[in-house]
């Protein structure tokens, strides 16, 4: 039984609660605040690509230091890898020259500017493999400490032909001018992320994410060659060699006082280049320190919307409407996702999907989710797609209609093109809606300038992966994207889960796989910060405008830069030492040999010790 007193502490204690919970409840529906976008922002008050670091001219960094040697590209200037390597240079803020065969650099050699740079990159076809003098050029180059870089591979009849070529490339023997393999094996401490083994199990992973180069000459490697990715054999054959006479896909081989590093295949021709070259860079030198973005981003596209749409389809699946799907199916999933990850939330909203239909978007929807997204510290921008022919600027007039009438004052900072072609972007950028956009979200479509400047005022991102399947040449190229640039951006499109063609999976599946994919592929990378696309582009314009300089002495490392604000991130690697000490910014180890420096002052001092075994 209970006593008078025992009854009167119960009844107060729930008072108390009752009163907590409806206070919680009336603040969350009075706060006001999300009808105004935080990141809008007048576009004179930021950073332009005017203020962009430019290499040229500025070897060494232009503020003194230890100099930033030059990277010399031979090959053809439209080539895709011409162009990661460009990029990657920018990125990493090194003089490039390009030439479009070693006969031409040989010829400009007295020049300043090309002597002695620190990596000489070069693209299959601009090189002369029959030419007599080659290999005892580039064995003299590396014996200078000049690093090679093979893009790509001449034919195996060239390289088996050669001696001179297989003892500069670490080749032992050309085993079979073709080889398909089961799969492929990402070392670990190569690309940021740890090892990786993209090998599918059944028919249907191979389906689903299986997009890897599975067929390739087959080398083995020399005693003193690394091997970083390798091709997996069938279990009978792998059971009959060893690991080192795998077939070789990307691996490095020390050659005089360089390294020599070689691509079997056409990795180097997209954004995941960008990666290996950084990790190659890593691997050359005692240790590397570079900038960069320190961005994690996750969007959520073409949601949330407002109109009851697509109804006797959602009605058969799910027993629901349009407007109960999206909150009591996508919701919760998007919401599981980002709670259990370090990315940043995005939601790229669409006020309807079928602008040729008569459903009216309601404006108690849009404030329901306005409130709901700004409680998670997310951004609400705008996505240009849907599911009709509708051309984007009929559509932004109609968005801008709604809008103007449920609420007149948010302005869009963030606009998710997806496949929307340069003249569709620069078309929609001229409406009224997006006159306050300061950045752009495109699918990734093979350019490896993943991030940078669109026009002189707004940048461009890319959504490298899409999160509900993510393949495996996805996360290859998340992995070097990663290792880069410290950028990723991952998206789930939820147009494709409400308006699914036959035989398509519905939004609960997409949704539990996105959910799983993001936990899974995205767990090594939590150290990294997650930002919304509008906290990113202010990172990207950061970044791009830094230079920097650096110099060691003993065990001391001195980091000096200039940008247009602080905090700014540099990536440290170094396989055989550990960060003991650091002043002017904070550290925060990755994984081994690898550490992520916060610099907060304009001179950062990283003291260095030996990795104790």
């Amino acid at each position: 039984m209970v006593s008078r007193r025992n009854y009167f502490t119960i009844t107060i204690v729930m008072f108390i609660v009752f009163l907590l919970f409806q206070f919680t409840n009336v603040v969350l529906e009075s706060w006001k605040g999300y009808e105004k976008n935080p990141y809008a922002l007048d576009r004179e008050q930021l950073s332009t690509r005017s203020t962009a670091y430019e290499p040229a001219g500025k070897e060494g960094g232009g503020i003194g230091g230890e100099a930033r040697r030059s990277v010399i590209y031979i090959g053809g200037e439209s080539e895709p890898a011409g162009t990661v390597v460009y990029n990657w240079a920018v990125y990493t803020k090194r003089e490039i020259h390009k030439f479009e065969t070693i006969e031409e650099y040989q010829a400009a050699g007295e020049q300043e500017e090309t002597q002695n740079p620190e990596f000489l990159i070069m693209d299959a076809a601009g090189v002369d493999w029959r030419q007599e003098e080659l290999y005892s050029l580039l064995t003299e180059y590396t014996k200078n400490g000049i690093n090679l870089i093979f893009c790509n591979l001449p034919d195996t009849s060239v390289i088996e032909e050669t001696p001179e070529l297989r003892r500069l490339l670490g080749i032992k023997e050309v085993k079979e001018a073709s080889v398909t393999v089961e799969g492929i094996r990402l070392k670990e401490g190569f690309l940021l992320g740890g090892e990786a083994v993209y090998q599918s199990e059944d028919q249907e992973e191979t389906k689903k994410r299986q997009d890897m180069e599975l067929t390739f000459p087959w080398y083995t490697l020399a005693p003193k060659a690394e091997a970083y990715m390798q091709g997996l054999l069938e279990k009978e054959m792998k059971e009959e060699m060893k690991e080192e006479e795998y077939p070789a896909v990307i691996w490095g081989n020390p050659c005089g006082s360089a390294h020599v590093f070689a691509v079997n295949g056409s990795y180097m021709e997209d954004a995941a280049g960008l990666g290996l070259l950084s990790a190659m860079s890593a691997k050359a030198r005692e240790y590397d320190i570079y900038p960069v973005v320190n961005a994690q981003n996750m969007l959520i596209v073409n949601y949330p919307s407002f109109a009851s749409e697509n109804e006797e389809e959602m009605r058969s699946r799910y027993g629901q409407s349009m407007s109960d799907v999206l909150w009591n199916i996508a919701w919760p999933s998007v919401i599981s996702a980002y709670r259990k990850n370090t990315l940043g939330l995005s939601c790229m909203m669409t006020p309807q999907y079928d602008y040729k239909e008569d459903n009216i978007p309601s404006q108690t929807n849009l404030e329901f989710y306005m409130k709901r997204i700004k409680e998670q510290s997310a951004e609400t921008g705008l996505s240009g797609e849907s599911v009709s022919d509708t051309p984007v600027g009929q559509k932004l007039q109609e968005d801008l209609r709604f809008m103007n009438k449920a609420l007149p004052s948010y302005k869009f900072t963030s606009f998710y093109a997806g496949e929307m072609t340069d003249a569709e972007v620069e078309s929609a950028l001229q409406e009224e809606l997006l006159e306050s956009v300061r950045t752009i979200v495109n699918d990734y479509s093979g350019d490896s300038e993943i991030i940078g400047y669109l026009s002189d005022s707004i940048t461009k991102q890319s959504a490298l992966s899409d999160g509900t399947r993510h393949t495996y040449m996805e996360d290859f190229r998340v992995r070097s994207a990663e290792t880069a640039l410290g950028y990723t951006s991952v998206r789930m499109d939820v147009s494709e889960g409400v308006y699914p063609e036959e035989g398509e999976e519905g939004i609960d599946k997409l949704a539990s796989d996105f959910n799983w994919n993001i936990r899974y592929h995205w767990k090594n990378f939590h150290a990294f910060s997650g930002t919304t696309v509008s906290e990113c582009d202010q990172r990207i314009r950061n970044f791009m405008a830094v230079d920097y300089a650096q110099k060691r002495e003993d065990n001391k490392i001195t980091l000096k830069y200039t940008s247009m604000e602080n905090p700014v991130w540099f990536l440290l690697r170094t396989e055989q030492e550990t960060v003991n000490r650091i002043e002017g910014g904070e550290c925060q180890r990755l994984e081994k040999g690898v550490y992520l420096i916060e610099a907060k002052e304009d001179q950062v001092t990283i003291d260095l010790a030996p990795l104790e075994e």
